[in-house]
């Protein structure tokens, strides 16, 4: 029910970019923005709750503390990356993205172990290798708004090779889709229509990408499918109702809206601060974006010394 909603979210993009890109461009802004506000937001302020049962047992009361500092290390690392090294942290940046997405996709079925994470990798980052590609000068000028004065040259030679693994990610991607293909021809029932659902939305997805702006593409594929399904997990693994999940992430939620609101006045009310408010604004969700997704990574090495933890048998006199 999820992917067919995106899909039918894409085709309407898609229509609006090649039809009426200009008449919708309010409309359009103003849906992304709620997408952002209910769903993008509150998946990077459930990072706590993600990291609480996976450290807590390891760490116990400590777990908060180590979990601050290091996501908090993690941050201004990144951020000393775009000044000191830009290219570098551009090239990082795009393939962790990419590792991170792809490992929240669903998992291949078919071939080799290595190759289904190949091909995992290799569908994740189609929001980011499509652009690249057909949108190569745009995703440039977005890059550019992060990075100090003087960087062109790093940032040429980041998009420049980027662009190269787009290339061989999407010629891996379609090989996967068509593989997927293949295989859902020669199942029967549920699990053909859920090969067939699943290579109909990636077909989606990369139209949209190739069409849409990066920004607007990026959006629709994080907040209405990677983060909504982070928050459906999320929300599973702890047994609450969305009610409740929302009433524990609207502080932190509100909070990044309220600052982002906040930097949006400063750079309306004052033009001259414009291009230094949206470096800050890319920068600072980057920052947070690097450490979320090696919260992630680790969480399947860190889920078998807690779970062993959790499970350990109470010793005789022990209270119960």
């Amino acid at each position: 029910m999820h992917a067919a909603s995106i899909i039918l979210l894409s085709w309407a993009m898609i229509g609006a970019a090649c039809f009426f890109s200009d008449v919708l461009a309010g409309p359009i802004a103003g849906l992304l923005t709620l997408l952002v506000a209910v769903v993008g937001l509150p998946h990077g302020a459930a990072d706590h709750r993600f990291a609480q049962p996976r450290l807590e047992p390891i760490l116990g009361m400590a777990w908060l503390p180590v979990f601050l500092g290091g996501y908090g290390a993690v941050a201004v690392a990144v951020v000393c990356g775009w000044f000191v090294t830009p290219g570098i942290t551009t090239v990082v940046f795009f393939l962790a993205s990419a590792w991170h997405f792809g490992a929240e996709e669903r998992q291949f079925a078919i071939g080799p172990q290595w190759l289904r994470q190949v091909f995992r990798f290799a569908r994740g980052g189609l929001v980011m290798w499509v652009p690249l590609v057909f949108h190569g000068s745009e995703v440039g000028e977005i890059l550019a708004l992060m990075m100090p004065h003087g960087s062109e040259p790093a940032l040429s030679r980041a998009i420049a090779l980027l662009t190269v693994c787009a290339w061989i990610m999407l010629a891996i991607a379609a090989s996967a889709w068509m593989v997927q293909g293949l295989a859902a021809m020669r199942r029967s029932g549920r699990t053909r229509l859920v090969l067939l659902a699943d290579n109909a939305l990636v077909a989606s997805l990369a139209v949209l990408f190739a069409v849409a702006s990066p920004l607007v593409g990026f959006l629709v594929y994080f907040c209405a499918w990677h983060a909504a399904r982070g928050l459906r997990r999320l929300r599973i693994e702890f047994g609450e109702s969305w009610f409740e999940l929302a009433r524990t992430l609207a502080p932190l939620t509100a909070g990044a809206i309220v600052l982002i609101g906040l930097m949006t006045w400063l750079a309306l009310a004052r033009t001259g601060w414009h291009d230094t408010l949206i470096r800050a604004t890319f920068v600072g969700l980057s920052a947070v974006a690097i450490p979320h997704v090696l919260l992630h990574g680790a969480a399947p090495p860190l889920a078998g010394p807690s779970r062993r933890r959790s499970m350990k048998p109470l010793h005789a006199g022990s209270p119960a």
